[in-house]
């Protein structure tokens, strides 16, 4: 028998089931020990049958091969699932691939994917889509925003997925280095930015926060409100916003802290006691609050 007719070779059934696996189960069991390891173990499971179904003790080596540490962002981080299983298939091969070699290639690949998805996934694709989506049932109470927001979301993330998956399983190991070309500090900075302009300019949009202070002198009444937009619009949003991340970044309130602050501010705001109360100042001012 010839050489290349003992050649293992991953079918395109093996790489698309092991992909599926990975899309529904890869926080399904997470600790943090190994943190995303078995959700990764389960999904070389159809790789590792293939290339070592009549070897049982290679199928043992490679299952205990990859229960080691792995995380990176679920999405974009599948580039190293993809390479990973290029590399079992040069190893099943006869390939002279380590168990550390496999592992080092997944560890140097995980920790810059992650980063580039955590910037370009729920820094910016998120926010865009819940602002179109909210944009489109805001006004009318309409449905149709929480099914553009669920359905657009699904097919971005699962054409990207599949891409960098077989991306990463057709180049191996030289996939890292053209991105690497490309600049992974470039790229995730850039999604940085953009991330956070999408933020700001959700903030500006979506919370709402006006004052009715007046301020009073003889038949003239001025707008606290009105005057704040004509100079700075948006003002309290911004600084309310601002405040929050002020209290969750130097003083680390939890996120249960910061929503409980903001229902305080709305309870108060809005407070039958402090409805139509108005604050005379003889000689100097009167200001209206609330």
């Amino acid at each position: 028998m010839s050489e290349a007719m003992t050649q293992k070779k991953l079918q395109k059934s093996d790489l698309t089931k092991a992909w599926w696996i990975w899309t529904f189960f890869n926080l399904s069991s997470f600790s943090m020990e190994r943190m995303q390891a078995m959700a990764f173990v389960y999904m070389m499971s159809p790789i590792i049958k293939r290339l070592y179904g009549d070897k049982p003790e290679e199928i043992k080596k490679a299952l205990i091969r990859h229960m080691v540490f792995f995380n990176t962002e679920p999405q974009t981080g599948v580039i190293a699932h993809g390479v990973a299983a290029a590399l079992e298939e040069q190893r099943a091969n006869g390939a002279p691939i380590s168990d550390d070699a496999i592992n080092a290639v997944k560890t140097g690949i995980m920790g810059p994917m992650a980063g580039i998805g955590d910037s370009m996934i729920p820094g910016t694709l998120i926010p865009i889509l819940l602002a179109i989506g909210m944009a489109m049932s805001q006004d009318t109470g309409s449905a149709i925003g929480p099914i553009f927001y669920i359905v657009s979301y699904l097919v971005i993330i699962l054409l990207l997925s599949y891409y960098l998956f077989m991306f990463g399983y057709r180049y191996g190991t030289t996939a890292m280095r053209q991105l690497a070309e490309g600049g992974f500090r470039r790229l995730t900075g850039s999604f940085a930015v953009l991330g956070l302009i999408v933020a700001g300019g959700i903030g500006a949009v979506i919370t709402s926060l006006s004052t009715p202070l007046a301020y009073s002198a003889g038949e003239m009444t001025i707008s606290v409100q009105t005057t704040l937009d004509n100079i700075f619009p948006k003002l309290l949003p911004l600084l309310f916003t601002l405040w929050l991340w002020w209290g969750m970044r130097r003083r680390g309130w939890p996120i249960n802290r910061a929503l409980g602050m903001t229902f305080l501010v709305l309870l108060i705001g809005y407070l039958p006691g402090f409805l139509g109360i108005v604050l005379n100042i003889p000689w100097l001012v009167q200001l209206r609050i609330f």
